[in-house]
């Protein structure tokens, strides 16, 4: 049986050609992969999924081909003898469509049956035409396939671990991932390594695992609403400022973020920036403000945690301004994701919950969803941190919400609840974590500001543990301050707060 080879080049592909792997770039060596499968090949551009699978298929027929081994061509650690194994078993078991599992992304293409890219070009024209409208992303074609995977023979080649819990994506279209890969390539030198040994490489290898924020958690208001009985802010706000949080009114302000921005944008080019790491964002009077410039870098999005109470029709109407000017994100997520803190089905349990809380704000709240949603349709979500005191309400809260019919469209959000290493009482109903611990994703992702500008060493430690301040050092120093910790993690050794902190392996962005 004859194969082909369809690379596609993405025009969004930044680094791809850097020339910082022993003098190649990821595009040469994704060449080089190429030709040791002596297989003829084909680079396309298509503006679309549906385009992508019509352009395949021309290719196809051109070169007379059983099938297509397709791939992005910014994959520096693709893997020949991988490939080699895939297209054997794609053969044998007459597959139409063969991939690898549990590798990192980067390592491996997919191998396409040619009479099969016509039935997916046919779905991406009629009943998937909005996902063949979509452009190309990485994994467009295994997203096109699982709306009806039933009926396609599908073969997998299994790795001899699960990576998949590290999130590793070893491409070079964007700055965290480029960093990665390079940081992988230094590393292995000329070390005749399997993708599984070079998954397991990059697992013990701090550059790999930590390099840009992609979560900026920044206080922009003190100031709440409310207590919550699942939050520690009240308590270490009045200790460190003799003041109640409810009576607080610091802000952080809009130059100030302002000139915050320009760095992460800078530093870590893609990333999702949240409103407010403590306090309620909306008491800030130029929020709207602060979102718009988050929102002038493409990169960036804006994720709001809130109560809720303060949102009005016109907050609604600037809000909805803002976002529709605003360009789409090249990050992947959504221009604007707004959580709202319901933590109930009822009135009752949200007032036990909410301390402070009048009866009536739930109300409010729930109306405010429908309000949020008719600005920005399908950026909403109704939020719950599931505790012991709300977990007779989870179900119900689910069933609501899951309805497509519902006032958020069918978003909604379940959050685990943090007991901040022991600073707070046990009310975890249930026990989530992994059976074997990891490295924690927020020291490799997340970055906590305070509306000071300080920097602790994680949200665990409020006001605690300063790296540094975002308004008197670089970015880049402050976040390797941490570096330390993070290798410990590594070496399966956990000092101070992480040593009780079982957040390790929750994932914001």
């Amino acid at each position: 049986m004859k194969g082909i080879i369809i690379f596609y080049k993405d025009s969004l592909s930044k680094y791809a050609d850097e020339k910082v792997f022993s003098g190649c770039s990821s595009r040469d060596l994704s060449a080089q992969w190429a030709k040791s499968l002596n297989l003829e090949t084909e680079v396309l551009e298509s503006s679309s999924l549906s385009f992508l699978l019509c352009d395949m298929k021309k290719k196809v027929l051109e070169h007379k081909a059983d099938f297509v081994i397709f791939s992005y061509d910014d994959l520096p650690f693709l893997d020949s003898e991988l490939t080699k194994k895939m297209i054997e078993s794609h053969i044998e078991y007459k597959a139409e469509y063969t991939y690898a599992d549990g590798y990192p992304y980067g390592f491996s293409a997919e191998i396409i049956d040619s009479g099969t890219l016509s039935i997916l070009s046919e779905l991406a024209g009629t009943s998937q035409k909005a996902l063949g409208d979509l452009p190309v992303s990485r994994d467009s074609i295994y997203n096109l396939i699982k709306t009806d995977i039933n009926s396609f023979e599908v073969e997998a080649e299994l790795a001899p671990e699960d990576w998949r819990l590290y999130r590793f994506a070893f491409h070079c279209s964007s700055k965290d991932n480029f960093l990665q890969s390079k940081a992988l390539f230094e590393k292995i030198q000329n070390k005749n390594l399997s993708s599984n040994e070079k998954a397991e490489l990059a697992s013990k290898t701090l550059e790999c695992l930590k390099t840009v924020p992609g979560f900026y958690n920044i206080q922009i208001a003190d100031k709440v609403s409310y207590d919550s009985i699942y939050s520690p802010y009240k308590q270490a706000f009045e200790e460190k400022f003799k003041l109640a949080p409810v009576n607080a009114n610091t802000l952080m302000s809009y130059e100030k973020f302002s000139t915050l921005i320009d760095q992460i944008a800078s530093f870590s080019e893609k990333a999702v920036v949240s409103l407010s790491a403590w306090g309620e964002a909306l008491y800030n009077p130029d929020c709207l403000k602060m979102i718009e410039k988050v929102l002038s870098y493409e990169g960036l999005s804006v994720f709001i945690e809130s109560d809720g109470l303060n949102v009005n029709q016109a907050f609604c109407d600037h809000l909805k301004s803002i976002v529709e000017k605003a360009v789409e994100r090249t990050n992947g997520w959504q221009k604007v994701m707004f959580a709202l803190n319901l933590d109930s089905f009822t009135s009752q349990t949200y007032v036990k919950l909410h301390e402070g809380a009048k009866e009536g704000d739930f109300q409010k709240v729930f109306e405010n969803v429908s309000l949020l949603q008719a600005a920005i349709p399908g950026m909403v979500y109704p939020q719950f941190v599931r505790i012991n005191e709300n977990e007779e309400e989870l179900e119900n809260f689910f069933r609501f919400w899951n309805e497509k019919t519902n006032p958020a469209g069918g978003n909604f959000i379940i959050q685990k609840y943090d007991d901040f290493a022991g600073l707070l009482p046990s009310r975890k109903p249930a026990d989530l974590s992994p059976v074997e611990r990891i490295p924690c994703w927020h020291l490799r992702r997340d970055m906590t500001i305070l509306s000071n500008g300080d920097v602790p060493s994680c949200r665990t430690y409020l006001f605690a543990g300063i790296t540094g301040n975002v308004f008197e050092d670089s970015l880049e120093k402050i976040w390797h301050k941490t570096d330390e910790v993070l290798q410990k993690h590594i070496e399966k050794q956990y000092i101070n707060k992480c040593e009780r902190c079982d957040e390790f392996y929750t994932y914001n962005f």
